[in-house]
Formats: structure tokens, C-alpha cells, sequence
């Protein structure tokens, strides 16, 4: 019995060991990553950030609000936080992270806000937390709304397994496509042509106002205040056969405007900016490419700098 005791000690041992070498390997690869989804929170988890002006909203953030081009009129250094595919809430998740390692404090956050910010996030490049998840402090932010489990936290390896592709492209780092290319300040720019496929199939166009997520956001605002972290929400362009296809644009439009208000903070609303009506701006219905979003980003910044001059 003790000599099966000591077997299985030993077999439990080894796979411990195994376990713990191939997550720091894992772990290791990931801070390698310059492209989406990794790279910006590797510039967070090593302080790597220390941008004057934050830019925080989804993929009409990250694909359209050019560092390089705020950077330029603005006499600043600028980051974009922008998240694929997320709202409001794992934005202002990601931000808690930023602060929470001690990355320099910002002066200025560029929050873009529109039809899909106040709902809650549905999953979409869950991957990205899953290295990371030995943060204790990231996997109690996320790991309810997520669906992480304790173990994804505290057991080596067991967070990645069933991840097989996750694990095929942390390991072997393959550029497939446009989207793999390394990120410049967290921003993706695209030079797509217009495609408006998607927008043909759309009835409409809803926008969301979930009440726990607005709270969030309005507690996000409240403490910037705090911090005394301005705060700018911006609507980017929107082409305007989508915004045709919206059902009720105008409470959209008031919800934030209301926000703006009660928390004294300027709100830049670009839906009907002369962009929005060529498509040649645009890939798709809510995005820019990397024309439009030069342009955009070139427009927003003299209007930040008139802001910032009154």
C-alpha cells in the first residue's frame, strides 16, 4: 500500500511539475504577441502604457481612432483600448486591470459610445482573458460573466484545456491574415473595401440600454471624476444607411446626452458627419477603414484641441 501511495505521489508530482512548465511556456509565448487580442493587455500586465489620452469603446474605438494621427495634432501620447466585439462593461473591466498595475493615470479618456455600449458582453473573444487568468484580481473582475471557474485560476494549465486552438496559436504565433499584424498603440486600422452585404440582410437596427450596465458606466464616470480623469464620450460615424435602419436613434442620442450632462462632460456626436454618407469610408456599416478612420481621427482631435484651448 505505501509503495502504490508513494507511486501515485510521485506520477501526481511529475504531472504537477509538466503542468506548471507548459503554463509558464504558455504564459511566456503570450507576452510575445504584438497583434489583437494580446497585445494590449500585455502593454498593461507590463506597464507598458504611459499615454496621456485613453481611448476606451469597442471595435468603432480600436479600428478608428488612430494614436498615431491623435497623437500628432494633439501634441500628446495616446493609447487605444478599444475591445472587438465588447461593451461597456469589459471595457471598463479592462481599465480596472490598467489601473489596477499601476500604468500611468491618463488626463484624458476618448470614450466612443453607441448602439451596442450598453449591453452586456456576449462572450466574443473570450479567449483573450484566458492567459491571464492566474491574475487573481482579472479572474474575480471576469470570471462570472465569463463562466471561469475557481480552478481556471488556481490550477496550472487546467484554464487551457479544451482550448486546443488557443493553444496552437499562442505556441506557434502563424500570420494568417491582417488580423494577426502587430498593433500600433492598440489601434487596428483596415484598408478594406466597402462591403455592405450584412447591411443588406439587416431589418433594423436595435440599441441597447441595459440598466445594470449603464449604472456601470455611470459609476465608471464618477469615479474618472474622482481622479480627476477628463472625459470626452464620442459618437464615431456611422454610415448612414445603418443609422437609417435604427429604431429609435433619437433616445440613443438622449440617453447620452443625458449622461454627458449629469456628469458635465462633452459629448461629440459624429453620426450625420459628412464620412457617414460615402461609402468609400468605409468596410462595413459601423466601421471605418483606414482612410475614413484617418480622417475621423484627424477631425476628432482638432475638436479635442478646441475643447482643451476653451
Amino acid at each position: 500500500m505505501k509503495k502504490f501511495l508513494k507511486k501515485t505521489l510521485l506520477f501526481a508530482f511529475i504531472l504537477l511539475i509538466m503542468a506548471v512548465t507548459f503554463d509558464i511556456l504558455l504564459v511566456a509565448k503570450t507576452f510575445q504577441f504584438r497583434s489583437n487580442p494580446f497585445a494590449t493587455w500585455n502593454d498593461i500586465y507590463k506597464k507598458n502604457i504611459d499615454a496621456d489620452v485613453l481611448v476606451m469603446g469597442s471595435s468603432r474605438a480600436f479600428v478608428q481612432f488612430n494614436p498615431a494621427v491623435i497623437d500628432s495634432v494633439l501634441r500628446t501620447s495616446s493609447y487605444n483600448l478599444g475591445m472587438n466585439g465588447r461593451s461597456a462593461d469589459s471595457q471598463i473591466l479592462k481599465y480596472k486591470v490598467f489601473e489596477h498595475c499601476g500604468n500611468h493615470k491618463p488626463k484624458l479618456i476618448l470614450y466612443e459610445v453607441s448602439h451596442n455600449t450598453m449591453r452586456k458582453s456576449n462572450g466574443y473573444e473570450r479567449e483573450q482573458f484566458v492567459p491571464y487568468l492566474h491574475d487573481q484580481y482579472l479572474w474575480r473582475l471576469c470570471h462570472e460573466q465569463e463562466g471561469f471557474t475557481v480552478a481556471d485560476c488556481l490550477l496550472p494549465c487546467w484554464r487551457f484545456l479544451g482550448q486546443q486552438s488557443l493553444m496552437n496559436k499562442i505556441l506557434f504565433q502563424k500570420v494568417k491574415s491582417e488580423y494577426d499584424l502587430p498593433l500600433y498603440k492598440g489601434f487596428r486600422s483596415h484598408d478594406w473595401k466597402w462591403n455592405g452585404s450584412e447591411l443588406e440582410k439587416q431589418d433594423h437596427v436595435e440599441y441597447h440600454h441595459d440598466t445594470a450596465v449603464i449604472r456601470q458606466f455611470r459609476e465608471f464616470l464618477e469615479e474618472c471624476r474622482q481622479d480627476s480623469i477628463s472625459v470626452v464620450m464620442v459618437t464615431s460615424p456611422f454610415y448612414i444607411g445603418g443609422t437609417r435602419k435604427m429604431l429609435d436613434s433619437d433616445g440613443m442620442h438622449t440617453m447620452f446626452e443625458q449622461i454627458a450632462e449629469d456628469f458635465n462632460i462633452p459629448y461629440l456626436d459624429y453620426t450625420y458627419d459628412t464620412l457617414s454618407y460615402d461609402t468609400a469610408y468605409f468596410y462595413n456599416t459601423m466601421h471605418l477603414n483606414s482612410t475614413g478612420a484617418n480622417l475621423f481621427s484627424q477631425k476628432l482631435a482638432r475638436d479635442i484641441d478646441s475643447i482643451l484651448r476653451n
